[in-house]
């Protein structure tokens, strides 16, 4: 199923750069404990049965207690299939949700304590690990589980538009997207014609990283997409203007815990 990806980590001690996803992202505990992070919500302690609900472009980490270790399994959906499950729920759940926007967050990220809830999570995660079971199966499984266990829990707030900084947005994104060479901030300060202040401070307050950042995470994002995709390694280095592969290994594994070859082989 295209839109859906799911791994697990066993015994795990890596510790993750703050990012962001293009996808809605759910994530279980399984063992251990871990300090989740956002701009758009407090510091939490997570632990064996939370689950995390991470909604598509929020900037976040997880990272273990330090020298101990935690597994846990992650979830990612595509963004447009799931706004799209929403839309389908959204008279039935009386959500009022309106997830139009492609690259901005747009939703809170959300802690649950719910034995229950992490059963049926785990439950479904084997099922899409199973080779066995049929791909029709598992999508029924899978939005079965969704619609009648994890939406109805997950809580729905907006995060508030920074109306100043909404009509920088677009352009900036522009930018940062058709330029792969690293800009510098006069140069997108002078793109946009506001001060290099007022762009990091804005930036970091609305997408929660900062525009370096920000860039970086988007170039991993596509790595994770080319490779899926069976990309070269060398290649794709080159193509996202990354120094060279040792500076493509070295980030691809801050930002995703495993590197690129990893990465390739599990996909």
């Amino acid at each position: 199923m295209p839109y859906v990806e799911t791994r697990r980590a066993c015994q795990s001690r890596i510790c993750y750069k703050s990012h962001s996803h293009p996808t809605f992202s759910i994530g279980a505990v399984d063992a251990g404990r871990s300090h989740f992070s956002s701009s758009f919500a407090s510091e939490q302690l997570i632990q064996a049965g939370s689950i995390v609900v991470i909604p598509a472009h929020v900037e976040h980490a997880c990272n273990p207690l330090p020298q101990q270790v935690w597994s846990y399994q992650m979830m990612h959906l595509d963004a447009t299939w799931f706004a799209g499950l929403l839309d389908e729920l959204q008279q039935e759940m009386n959500l009022h949700l309106d997830l139009n926007t492609s690259y901005v967050p747009q939703l809170r990220p959300t802690i649950l304590h719910d034995l229950h809830l992490y059963t049926a999570f785990t439950a479904l995660n084997q099922l899409l690990f199973d080779p066995q079971i049929s791909r029709l199966e598992k999508e029924q499984y899978l939005i079965n589980t969704l619609t009648e266990m994890l939406i109805p829990n997950f809580h729905w707030e907006n995060i508030g538009e920074v109306g100043y900084f909404q009509s920088y947005l677009p352009r900036l994104i522009e930018c940062l997207a058709s330029d792969i060479e690293d800009l510098s901030l006069q140069q997108l300060a002078e793109k946009l014609q506001i001060s290099r202040y007022a762009l990091i401070r804005l930036f970091k307050q609305y997408l929660g990283l900062t525009p370096h950042a920000y860039q970086l995470n988007q170039k991993i994002n596509q790595a994770r997409l080319r490779l899926r995709q069976g990309c070269d390694l060398a290649q794709l280095a080159y193509e996202l203007a990354f120094t060279d592969q040792s500076h493509f290994h070295r980030v691809f594994k801050q930002y995703t815990g495993v590197t690129p070859k990893q990465y390739a082989k599990k996909s």
